[in-house]
């Protein structure tokens, strides 16, 4: 970094400080605005089915070439949104729905309940690590589970590097994913099955350099066992948005479990159980998107009856009082014959539910659970806008028994945020599921500010101040409502200042000045475009300073260069009622030196007079004593600044005066 040249020019005129303020981020160079995770935005599932979240709703069509998943699935998108990859377990295509090189022979199980889960290599967008997961059921199912690797070159196909690494076998059909504490790495939790592994998770952390195949393993809860008839390996495990609990289901034996997921440590602790026997069949689980609530389907095997449930997670006893949120029959032999299957939240803070047909065939619609968030029947099950609905309809494509699976850090979104927190800004709310609002009531913690965006579902507002403020949101559906609580900072503008403040800078002519805009992260300098701190100036004109801090706040500030004028008066009257007439000095529009010295001589070559501050001049006298009339000589000597443009200039002009009485 180069020496900060102090820019304090001794003798300049103060006039007046001119700062201009700009209240967009629009050309920041980075982007302080919360931004939702997009990497969950797009699924591929069931048979031909797609469906995209882009913008805050779902918009489901058929897949452009056929698929056919009947079970677990799993997906990413890039950071923009853009699809990258999905797998079923068996094969792995790109998101040009073409099998990567070397992407097919997967062994993983597309029954599996939870096939696969395709997480991101920590700092590297290019790379990404497919686990997958068979049944457990010897001797025919027992490929475990693996991971792959896919890579994504700048030039060449998109291909498996590395395949079918075995992670360890008996496992259970359950697999979830979730960040790190740090906000870089990512946890891979499984979970074992038999005599074994039944009682056991294992964690395995994926950071920028390698997956640490040593796993983290945590003996806790009650085992997954059976015989090859039992179907406790399968059903759905998840990990909730924020990362701190993770949910299970064992379905044979009618068990719902909850644990704290320490993400810090990948370790699994204090468990919250169903009782055995209570839930029986059940399948498909999943956390609201504020981690209080969560549900789970039941699936019978033969004859009788479909459940979703809800339970409160801040309940001491969560399961003691399970709602039923739907339920339906379903026979073997009849025209009842739907079944529920896995749960599922996307982007749009809404549940999806999987339903199918017996004998696992497909069904046109999804269920929604529109309000994921809001306690008990107010969750609105296929309910829109008062009315109901058969949830979504997949537009040709077919819901079978399973879902996508997804790093749960990428649904961790919360139920409303803002954008622009700088002071002037607009300040922007965005709610994330707008579903069954009737009235949106806001509060923005300050009664001085200004709505100037009246729009209930997006508004804009303007804070009067800099400060910390509470954003409140109630939402108002029928007779209920339900309020949501954000803080918001809103941030300074930076004070940044050229020349001291000054707006006008003088400079002799042929030297330079060098402009320093002080300690910011980025700068924008006009004329000319410079983004560095400093600026070497040798002509005059209007300079201005763009800069943006930390918190992507901009402000500018402005200063005239202007080249001095310098001369010196012939003659001077100490008694003279002119001011400008009265003392002799340097006279004309000046300033920018670095250094000054006038010295005044008598005829006899005597120094009589000498200052270094140019507003001070030589009022006549001597030791106090009023020098004689008569013809003086002046000799007065300037330096300007340096820059990286040019050395430092030295001045210097002689003459004489004559001193008038």
């Amino acid at each position: 970094m180069k020496k900060n040249q102090k820019s304090t020019m001794k003798g300049i005129i103060i006039l007046s400080l001119i700062s201009f303020f700009l209240t967009t981020n629009l050309f920041s160079q980075v982007n302080c605005n919360y931004e939702p995770p997009r990497q969950a935005e797009n699924w591929v599932f069931g048979n031909n089915a797609m469906i995209n979240f882009s913008g805050g709703d779902a918009n489901a069509s058929l897949t452009p070439s056929d698929i056919l998943f009947p079970n677990g699935s799993s997906i990413i998108s890039a950071s923009n949104g853009d699809l990258k990859l999905f797998s079923d377990g068996i094969v792995a295509k790109s998101g040009a729905f073409y099998t990567l090189s070397n992407g097919d022979g997967l062994q993983g199980n597309n029954f599996a309940s939870q096939s696969s889960i395709i997480v991101p290599k920590p700092g590297n967008s290019r790379v990404y690590y497919i686990f997958t997961l068979d049944m457990y059921i010897p001797p025919v199912f027992t490929d475990g589970v693996r991971y792959s690797i896919a890579e994504f070159p700048e030039s060449g196909p998109v291909s498996i590097i590395s395949k079918n690494n075995l992670l360890f076998n008996e496992n259970a059909q359950k697999i979830s994913a979730t960040q790190h504490e740090n906000g870089r790495d990512f946890w891979i939790v499984t979970h074992g099955y038999g005599d074994n592994n039944g009682a056991n998770f294992y964690s395995y952390l994926l950071n920028d350099s390698t997956l640490n195949t040593n796993a983290v393993v945590t003996s806790i809860g009650h085992p997954h066992n059976g015989n090859t008839s039992s179907n406790n390996g399968a059903g759905s495990m998840k990990i909730s948005p924020d990362g701190s609990k993770l949910a299970l289901v064992i379905p044979d034996d009618g068990i719902v479990e909850v644990y704290d997921f320490d993400n810090s440590s990948g370790k699994v602790s204090n468990l919250v159980s169903s009782t055995s026997g209570q839930f029986v069949h059940v399948n498909g689980v999943e956390f609201s998107p504020d981690n209080s609530k969560l549900y789970f389907t039941i699936t019978p095997l033969g004859d009788g009856t479909n459940f979703l449930y809800q339970v409160n997670l801040d309940d001491a006893d969560p399961f003691a009082s399970p709602f039923i949120v739907h339920q339906f029959d379903v026979q073997q032999n009849g025209t009842a014959d739907s079944l529920f299957g896995a749960l599922q939240l996307a982007t749009d803070g809404k549940i999806y539910a999987a339903k199918f047909k017996k004998g696992a065939f497909e069904k046109p619609n999804l269920g929604v659970i529109y309000n994921p968030n809001r306690p008990l029947g107010t969750c609105n099950y296929n309910e829109l806008n008062h009315n109901p609905n058969n949830g979504l309809y997949l537009n040709g494509g077919g819901s079978i028994i399973g879902l996508p699976s997804f790093v749960s850090t990428f649904l961790d979104i919360p139920h409303f945020y803002y954008a622009d927190q700088c002071h002037h800004d607009t300040t922007t709310i965005t709610i994330r599921n707008t579903s069954n609002i009737d009235d949106a009531v806001w509060d923005f913690g300050n009664p001085s500010g200004t709505l100037v965006v009246n729009d209930n579902l997006n508004p804009g507002f303007v804070y009067s101040e800099p400060g910390n403020y509470t954003i409140s949101l109630t939402e108002n559906y029928g007779t209920e409502n339900y309020t949501y609580n954000k803080e918001v900072t809103i941030h300074a503008l930076p004070n940044v200042v050229l020349a001291d403040g000054v707006d006008t800078v003088y400079i002799l002519e042929n030297s330079s000045i060098q402009l320093d805009a002080g300690q910011w992260d980025f700068y924008e300098w006009a004329p000319g475009g410079s983004t560095e701190r400093y600026l070497d100036v040798t002509q005059e004109g209007l300079y201005e300073v763009m800069v943006t801090d930390s918190n992507c706040c901009k402000n500018s500030a402005e200063v005239f260069i202007k080249f001095a004028t310098i001369s010196f008066p012939s003659a001077f009257n100490p008694k003279s009622n002119i001011t400008i007439n009265s003392n002799f000095k340097i006279v004309g529009e000046f300033g920018g030196f670095k250094s000054y010295r006038l010295s005044i001589y008598n005829r006899w070559g005597q120094l009589i007079f000498e200052s270094e501050d140019p507003t001070e001049g030589w009022d006549g006298t001597y030791n106090g004593e009023d020098s004689p009339p008569g013809t003086y000589v002046y000799s007065a000597n300037f330096e300007s600044y340096a820059s990286d443009l040019k050395p430092s200039l030295e001045l210097k002009k002689t003459g004489t005066v004559t001193l008038l009485r």
